[in-house]
Formats: C-alpha cells, structure tokens, sequence
C-alpha cells in the first residue's frame, strides 16, 4: 500500500500544479482583458465627447489644437495598449499549441485537457476582439485628427487670403490711428490703476532690490574680472590669427554671454523685486513680460549679428563685407529683429485689452511695410559694397552661397508688397515677417554647422593636443582619427538637419501638432499595401544588422590574429576562411534582423520566384558572378596572392570580392576580373600549387668558342647563385645554331617564383662578367649599311 499511496499523492499534486497554473494564466488573462476592455470604453468616450466639441461653430484655433493633442494622445495610447497584448496572446497560442490539435468529429478528450481548451480559447478570443477594437480606436482618432487638421488647415487659409483695405486707402490708416489712441488711453489706464493699487499695497523698499543687483553685479565683475584678466591674459593672448573655430566660437560665446548678462542683471532682479514687492497685477505682469522679452530678444540678437559683421574687425569677420556694410548691416538686423518681436508682443497686448479689428489690422499693414523697407536696406547694403576677400586674402567667408538666392528673396518680397497693396494685409504681413524670421534660422543654423565642423577638425586634427591623446589612447592611427572626424561631423550634420528642418516648415504654416502627428505614424508604424512600416522596427533591424555586422568583424579579426596567424597557413586559404565566416556572419546578422522585424520566412518562395523572374530579366550576370565567387572560395583554383595571367594582363590576386576579383599588375595598374571569367576562361597560375618557378636564361657564344667550356661555365656559374634549387637541377643546353652564334639555354628552378626575374638578372651580369674573363665573344648581328 505504501508505494500505491505515494505514486497517488504524487499525481494528485501534479493534478493540483497543473490547475494551480491553469486558474493562475486565467486570472492573468482576466486583468488583462478586463483592462483593454475598460481602455477602450475610456477611449470611446473621450472620442464622442471631442466629436461634439468639432462640431461646434464658436471652436477657437487654440481650442482646435488642444482637440488635435488630444486624439494624437488617444492615438498613441490605443496603439501602446494593443501592442501590450501581442506577448497575452502569443502565450495562449503557445498554450493551446501545446495541448495538441482538438479532437476531431465524433472523438473526445479528456475532461481537464478540454475545459482548459475551453478556456484558452475564450481567453484568445476575448483578447484578439479587445486588440481589434483598440486598433479601430487608434484609427478613429487618427482620422478625427485629419478633420481637425483640415479644418484647421481651411481657417489659416482663409485668414490668410482674406481681401480688406488696401495700404493705399486713408481709411486704412485713419483707423489705425484712431485705434493707437485708443491704445494708448488703455495703457495708460491700466497704467493708472495698477499704480493706484501697488501704491496702496505694495512695499517700495523691494524696488530696491534691482539696481542693488546691478550695482553689485557691476562691482563683483570691475573687482574679480579685472584680477582674472590680469592673471589670464597672458596666457590667453593670442599670438597667432584666428582661426575658423576661433571666429565663429566668438560669435556664439558672445551671444550665450549676453543671454546669461541681460537675464541675471536684468529680468531675474526685476522679475524678483516686482513680485515680491507685491507690484505685479495680471494686466501690469503682462506689461512688464513684454518688455523684459524685447529686451532680452534684441539684446542678444544684437550682440550675434555685431560679432558677425565684427565692424572695423575684418580678422574676426566670418561674412563677406567691408567695414562700412558690415556697420549697417548689423544695425538694420538689429531694427529688424526689434521691429518684429515688438510687433508680436503689441499685437498679444492689443489682443488682452480688446482693441478693434481695425486697429489689428492696421498695425499688421505698418509693420509689414517697415519690414519690407528694412530688409530692402539690407540687400542693397548686401550687394553694394567691395567685400573681404581682398582685405584678408585666404580668409574663408561664410554665406557666399545666399547670393543665387537673392533673386528669390526679391520675387517673395514683391509678392507681399502686392498682396499690400491689393488690400491682402495678412497674407503681406505674414510673408514679411516669415522671410526675416527664415533667414535668421537659416544662418543660425548653418553657423552651428559650421560651429559643429571645424570644433571636430580642431579636436580631431592628427597634430593637435586632443588628437595626439586620442592616439594614445585608443591606439588609432592618422587616417582613422580622420575616418573618425569625418563620422562625429556627419552625426553633427544629421542631428541639424532633424532639429532644423521642423523649425524651417514650422515657420510656413505647419504647426507642432503636425509634426507629432508625423512622429506618432512614424512611431507606431504605418501601412504601405499589407506591410505596417516603423521608426522602430527600422532602427531595430539597423541596430541587430550593425551589431552582426560588427561582432562578425570581430570574430574574423580574432580568427586572423590568433589563429591563423598563429599556424602560418596559406595566405589563399586563410582569405578562403576568412571570407566564408565573414558571409555566414552576414547572412546570420540579416535573418536575425528580419526576423526580429516580424518578416514571415515562410514567404520567402514568394521572394525567391521574384529572384528567379529577375534573373531572368537581366540579373543573370550578377548571379553568375556570386555564385562563381563561391566557387572559388571553396574550390580554390586560385587564390589571394597568386600569380594569375589572363587574356587580359597579368599579375597578382588581390582581393576575391562577391562580385569580381582584383589583380594587381606589375606595373601597379588594377584589373577588375568578373568571377565567372576566372572560372570559365583559361587562366595561368603560377603558383597554383606552390611557388616553385623555373627560369630560363638564353646566351650566345661565338662559333670559334669551345661548346663544352662554355656549357660547363654556364653550370658552374648557375650552382654557385644561392637561390638556384639544387633539385631539380639546373641545367645547360645547345638549343640551336644560330645565323651568328651558337646558343645555350639555362634552366633552373627557384623556390619563389617571384624571384625568378631578379636571379635571371644576376645570372645574366655573372655571365658578362665570365665571358670577359675567358674571352669568350658574344656575337652580335653586323649593321648593314642601305644605300640611298
């Protein structure tokens, strides 16, 4: 009884496991269900409850943007929670998968087997109906969100295009004035009662607080900063002229300074003694912003372009300008950028305070107009001067390149002075500020680019302190440190195109929500056909494809290095063995890759009719060619670092790559073979089997010389060079009477082959030699005078 009554024990409790398990999955499979289930309700909610919000007529362009964030956000959620059932799934497919297939028509299984059947199977499809439904969701947003960007869209445009009050209508004008008094008397009021309240509640003594700063901030820098130049400048001096890095740094070290001054010496103390000082009101707090974001946009604004134009510094100049241009260039830049940003915080201004339209619209037209006058200046001021390249020969200037684009500029400009005049105010007004507003971020963009590639050089520069460390360090030589510098100013120049590029459509009527509809598809994957494509299962299959390709690199070189090295084999096997593990680490790195990418390997018959069809309609060439390539790798009819001659040329085997092979001639000239040509074509190898060679040396030697002292010099002479093999053994014959002389032929063997042609040499200098000393003549062919 008491092995029967443990064997039960033990299957009760495996029994036991096995629904502790079961109940286990099912309660997992439960929550997670249950919260798709409540996700989508959620979802589907939030979608009706913005669906009546579009639809009505009073919706404002911020309350639209607000909507379109939204259904992006439902977008992205419904697509992160259905991509969090895929593993659910996939577990109970493996569930049931392992239960076997179900029981056909007319047989059972047993009773737990089928309940737990049951109940996978409830679960799955309670899953798959959750994941669709979220889908669908994702896709009802996303096609919400297009309505709204439509709607979106047609509002901007018709804005835009709206036709009104020319510039040359008085009542444009006398309605603009009419609204600046009324502006004024607003300001002033507000002004007046917001005077009328810090009077009586604010604390003075915290006004104070700001000029403090100032004076303490002034009496910090004339204290430490005249110890630290004294100490610095030295060393700091500058003994040499500057160079590109030197010249643009200065551009950008000038302008983050002014930025970090003007908000510690002036916003941050003013900002702090009006609130704690208890002045700041909503309607003065709005004032006081304005001002202090004009100040700081135009100070540093300013002090970037100077340091550009660098008037009366042709050395620090980086644009091509004379003195006299490079001063007023900046100074209208400067009235630009103030003109602009001053407009912007007047028109929210006039917003808050409820001023007419017309006003509005007026104020639009006056700084249009100004911008349009400004900007003309500075193309004049552009184009009608001597320039730098004289003053400073060798200096690279920056920015030659916008003068084939000033053509363009004008054609723009021209188009907003009639849309101006045609009483299209907006659409003027808009143009206007957009080309300022384009131009800055052109050059601030381009200025990092060039920032970002010569801080590279410098640091990277073989001959520089950074690099001679860098060489140390990882053991690099000169051409890799420039690979290396040339793959950090690539990244730079990418990072600047992905920053830039949404900055530069973003001015022209697309907005942000538009570019994070972009990244959500791009992110979540979109449909092209039946294939979902994404950012992330691209990268994904870049970075397993970079990583084999890397770890296959690896392998090969340890190969090369630690073994191959280590057993001296043949150079031609070891580029055998060394390619073959190269292409199967290629080929492991690939499947890896799209298989984690999802492709479905089982279509690959699909591909593979494909291939064939393209074979057929002229890859034939490029197969034969690979396939070839295999073929002598394996076979090995020749090898790296053979001796080949060919129909056409001759030389030594290079390199055997998947397409073609390269023979090097002799004369140093490069040979590109297709593989199929050294595979069905006749070709010499020299050193097919090994690099034993044999030369061939002819002489000749008068008819009066003895035959058999001549022969037995030419042997003794032939033994004696060291390199001659004494097996097989050279040998000496009379191979023909010559018209002038009788002539003997050496042959012998050497062990390289390549050293034939330098031994047939020395042969050919110890003969001469020789035959001087037993006067022996070498007859030469008489010269035969033709009479004229």
């Amino acid at each position: 009884m008491g092995p029967a009554r443990q064997a039960f024990r033990v299957f009760a409790l495996a029994i036991l496991a096995a629904w502790l398990t079961i109940a286990v999955a099912f309660a997992y499979d439960q929550a997670v269900t249950g919260q798709a289930e409540r996700a989508v309700e959620s979802f589907r909610a939030d979608l009706k409850t913005i669906e009546s919000v579009l639809q009505l007529p009073t919706l404002s362009d911020d309350q639209l943007g607000e909507k379109r964030v939204l259904l992006e956000d439902i977008r992205g959620k419904a697509l992160t929670q259905a991509g969090t059932l895929t593993g659910p799934l996939g577990e109970i497919a493996q569930q049931i998968d392992q239960l076997g297939p179900a029981p056909a028509e007319g047989q059972s299984e047993a009773d737990t087997i089928a309940a737990q059947r049951k109940s996978l199977s409830e679960s799955q499809s309670r899953l798959q109906a959750a994941k669709a439904q979220l889908e669908l969701v994702a896709v009802e947003a996303e096609q919400m969100a297009g309505r709204a960007a439509s709607l979106q869209r047609g509002r901007f445009f018709s804005r835009i295009f709206e036709a009104g009050r020319s510039i040359l209508n008085p009542v444009l004008w006398r309605d603009t004035g009419l609204g600046a008094a009324l502006f004024a008397q607003r300001i002033g009021a507000l002004l007046g009662n917001w005077w009328d309240e810090a009077a009586r509640t604010g604390n003075a003594w915290w006004l104070l607080f700001a000029p403090g700063c100032l004076a303490a901030l002034a009496a910090l820098y004339s204290l430490i900063g005249r110890r630290l130049r004294r100490w610095l400048e030295p060393g700091m001096r500058m003994v040499r002229a500057p160079d590109e890095f030197d010249r643009i740094w200065r551009v950008f070290r000038a302008g983050l300074s002014a930025f970090v001054l003007i908000a510690l010496a002036l916003i941050l103390p003013v900002s702090v003694s009006l609130a704690m000082g208890g002045f700041l009101t909503p309607r003065f707090e709005m004032l006081v912003s304005a001002v202090l974001d004009i100040a700081l946009t135009v100070g540093v604004f300013h002090v970037f372009v100077r340091r550009a134009a660098a008037p009366g510094q042709s050395a620090w100049r980086i644009v091509d300008l004379d003195d006299r241009s490079a001063a007023r260039v900046a100074l209208l830049a400067t009235l630009t950028a103030f003109i602009s940003i001053t407009a912007e915080r007047i028109a929210e201004i006039a917003d808050a305070l409820y001023l007419p339209v017309s006003y509005t619209i007026g104020q639009s037209a006056l700084v249009a107009v100004v911008l349009l006058l400004l900007q003309t200046f500075i193309l004049f001021s552009l184009h009608n001067q001597p320039g730098l390249a004289d003053k400073t020969p060798g200096r690279r200037v920056y920015f030659a390149w916008a003068t084939s684009f000033i053509p363009l500029v004008w054609l723009v400009m021209a188009l907003a002075a009639l849309a101006l005049v045609f009483g299209y105010v907006a659409l003027g007004s808009f143009i206007a500020a957009k080309i300022f507003d384009t131009s800055v971020l052109i050059a601030a963009l381009f200025l990092l680019h060039h920032l970002s590639d010569s801080a590279v050089k410098a640091s990277f520069d073989p001959n520089s302190g950074f690099g001679r460390l860098l060489r140390r360090a990882t053991g690099l030589g000169e051409r890799a440190i420039e690979r290396l510098s040339l793959l950090f100013r690539t990244a730079a120049d990418l990072l600047l195109i992905m920053a830039g590029l949404p900055l530069l459509f973003l001015q022209w009527t697309v907005t942000w929500v538009d570019f994070r509809a972009l990244a959500n598809k791009a992110f979540f994957g979109f449909k092209v056909g039946d294939v979902t494509v994404s950012l992330w299962s691209v990268l994904l299959v870049v970075l397993i494809l970079v990583a084999g390709i890397v770890v296959t690199n690896l392998v090969v070189r340890w190969l090369d290095r630690r073994i191959m090295a280590e057993t001296r084999i043949d150079k031609g096997v070891q580029d055998s063995v060394r390619k073959g593990a190269s292409y199967t680490g290629y080929i492991l790195a690939a499947g890896f890759a799209f298989g984690a990418a999802g492709l479905d390997f089982s279509n690959l018959a699909l591909v593979a009719g494909a291939l064939g069809v393209g074979i057929g309609f002229g890859l034939q060439s490029i197969v034969n060619n690979f396939v070839s390539g295999l073929i002598l790798l394996a076979e090995r009819p020749v090898r790296v670092g053979d001796w080949v001659v060919l129909p056409t040329g001759e030389g030594i085997i290079k390199r055997i790559n998947v397409r073609a092979t390269v023979i090097e001639t002799f004369d140093n000239c490069t040979i590109i073979v297709p593989n199929s040509n050294l595979i069905t074509e006749v070709v010499r190898n020299w050193t097919h089997d090994d690099t034993l060679g044999r030369l061939t040396v002819t002489v000749g030697a008068a008819y009066d010389s003895n035959a058999e002292e001549v022969r037995d010099l030419l042997l003794k002479l032939t033994r004696a060079h060291p390199k001659i093999l004494t097996y097989p053994e050279p040998q000496v014959t009379l191979s023909r009477f010559g018209p002038y002389a009788i002539e003997f032929e050496i042959k012998a063997h050497v062990a390289d082959v390549f050293e034939a042609v330098f031994v047939a040499s020395d042969l050919r200098y110890e003969i001469l030699k020789a035959f001087r000393e037993k006067a022996i003549t070498i007859p030469v062919a008489p010269v035969v005078n033709v009479a004229r």
